[in-house]
């Protein structure tokens, strides 16, 4: 449906030497970002220690947005800002629903359900105990509903934008298998 909220994934390699001057780039472009109607945040997430993959997480109100965003003239001035930075082409994935946490590219299979499920687990068993102690005195005269409420809203909000993209980014490696030369790529629903 249109107007369901979409998730953008990508992922680019910068080039050696460049990642200094990718990270300001990008930095520089966020607060511009975010302005656009429909954008809803961006999470930026760093390589580990000598690793050159950057990813960005992108959430718009609808696919229509997104697209509007993708096409702006401001979007395209970024992109060209930063492509003397980049190895090769990005790769980009929009993805709705839950399988935003865990679809990066069409060169990769989805991950078993079996191990999607343990970095849920992970995820939910981190947010719900941090929040508890962080939440959990402040609210804890609060009637019964207005405090399920409100834990289950904080804890939604902090896996969907917080927890499960930083938790699938650094377990990638673990959750996906690269798709055989032989198969064809299948784009995400």
């Amino acid at each position: 449906m249109s107007g369901d909220s979409v998730t953008i994934v990508i992922t680019r390699i910068v080039r050696h030497g460049c990642e200094e001057a990718f990270e300001r780039t990008v930095r520089d472009w966020i607060p511009k970002s975010v302005e656009f109607s429909g954008h809803q945040g961006a999470l930026m997430l760093k390589p580990p220690t000598g690793g050159r993959e950057y990813g960005a997480v992108l959430r718009f109100s609808s696919q229509r947005l997104w697209r509007e965003f993708e096409e702006s003239p401001e979007y395209q001035a970024f992109l060209d800002r930063i492509r003397p930075y980049l190895e090769e082409s990005p790769r980009v994935a929009a993805v709705t629903g839950m399988e935003a946490w865990f679809r990066w590219s069409s060169e990769t299979l989805p991950p078993p359900i079996w191990k999607m499920a343990i970095v849920t687990w992970v995820g939910v068993c981190l947010t719900v105990g941090v929040l508890g102690v962080l939440l959990g005195p402040a609210m804890s005269d609060w009637p019964w509903f207005a405090n399920l409420l409100a834990m289950n809203t904080a804890v939604v909000a902090v896996l969907t934008w917080v927890v499960m993209p930083l938790l699938t980014w650094t377990s990638r490696s673990w959750l996906q298998t690269k798709r055989p030369a032989s198969a064809g790529t299948v784009e995400p629903a």
